[in-house]
């Protein structure tokens, strides 16, 4: 059995539908729509309920699920049994969007020159559902906003960055944070996120009134946002703030006299054998970055 069948199937499974795992992959649909049906008569029974713009898992396929998932991992697995150094090794990394162009491009260079045999995917997501991701090994490392909870042995962490809150609006004002709280309207950061659950218990301390105008979990779609002159926002000082909105009047919550705790950035990763030594080229790669 060619386990990139199986990988086409949890594609398709975790996208749902044909033409967005076929996008994923990197293969025409009519090519992972084969691969599906190659699977099906092989195993003797339908594996995806179609329609006409989804396609969801049936029961067998939820039943082999996990197996297949495993029979990929290990298949993965095989360059490294035969590579004793373990630099022909997959090493899968989830990242916040916010951090994506800070960290990668370090952790692809190192990659690149210390195990140019490895094979690095990359799996952009927000925290939690990178967390998730991390608990049921489907990823080997995350980097994403600090757990807000007590986390599982066998996960390591390591602390990337602190990020303070700063306000955010299209135009320059004297006044009070208090007075353009309640005067401008206020762009949130979905608390129901990791980093907004954090930003807005912070912002609530400072038991002022706000004229909230919606909710988004997207540093960068916010700041789109108060450039089109919709609103203000108290955001993490997020990379790329200042790159790509330099234009923007940025100004720390510090310098209104609030001490406010800070955003984290963090590195988490399983403690196990099979990736570890590009786990550390990874992360030693963001470390002597952020060190020069």
């Amino acid at each position: 059995m060619d386990t990139r069948f199986l990988e086409s199937l949890i594609a398709v499974v975790e996208t749902g539908s044909i033409a967005s795992a076929a996008r994923k992959q990197g293969i025409t649909a009519a090519a992972l729509s084969g691969r599906i049906k190659s699977l099906e008569a092989q195993f003797g029974t339908n594996l995806l309920s179609r329609s006409a713009h989804s396609a969801q898992p049936t029961d067998a396929c939820l039943n082999l699920l996990p197996r297949a998932e495993n029979l990929v991992k290990q298949a993965h697995l095989l360059k490294s049994d035969i590579d004793a150094t373990g630099l022909s090794a997959t090493l899968h990394i989830g990242c916040i969007a916010t951090a994506l162009t800070q960290y990668m491009p370090q952790i692809i260079k190192a990659i690149g020159v210390q195990a140019p045999k490895a094979e690095l995917l990359i799996k952009p997501g927000d925290s939690k559902q990178l967390y998730n991701l991390l608990l049921e090994q489907k990823i080997d490392a995350a980097i994403t906003t600090h757990p807000h909870f007590k986390l599982p042995k066998g996960i390591n962490c390591s602390i990337l960055a602190e990020q303070q809150l700063v306000l955010i609006s299209k135009n320059s004002s004297t006044a009070s944070l208090k007075d353009q709280l309640q005067q401008s309207p206020f762009i949130g950061y979905d608390k129901t996120s990791w980093g907004g659950q954090r930003v807005s218990q912070w912002i609530n301390e400072l038991n002022m009134q706000k004229n909230i105008l919606c909710e988004l979990d997207s540093l960068e779609t916010i700041t789109e946002l108060i450039d089109e002159n919709l609103g203000i926002s108290i955001l993490p000082e997020w990379h790329g703030l200042y790159k790509h909105f330099k234009h923007l009047h940025i100004t720390p919550i510090a310098k209104f006299g609030y001490n406010l705790p800070k955003r984290q950035i963090t590195f988490l990763s399983h403690n196990l054998p099979e990736p570890a030594i590009l786990l550390e080229i990874a992360q030693n790669s963001i470390i002597s970055e952020r060190h020069t």
